[in-house]
């Protein structure tokens, strides 16, 4: 099980950053949490005015876990 992750900062203060954990998750495949990734991504401006998606990753979950 994987878990989608995203990390988005300011445009104009690139140090203030905020890890956007995925509510839909956990994902069977990487290639799911992938596609959910790039999902988040695509939302963070309009979510988060002011802010830009910088990274991603799928997590891996140990078993019987859901979430980090």
């Amino acid at each position: 099980m994987f878990q989608a992750l995203v990390l988005a900062c300011m445009v104009f203060q690139p140090t203030e950053c905020w890890q956007l954990e995925d509510q839909r998750g956990p994902y069977s495949s990487y290639e799911r949490c992938e596609a959910r990734a790039m999902e988040m991504a695509r939302s963070v401006h309009v979510h988060m005015k002011g802010y830009k998606p910088v990274s991603w990753k799928c997590q891996a979950l140990p078993k019987g876990k859901l979430s980090t």
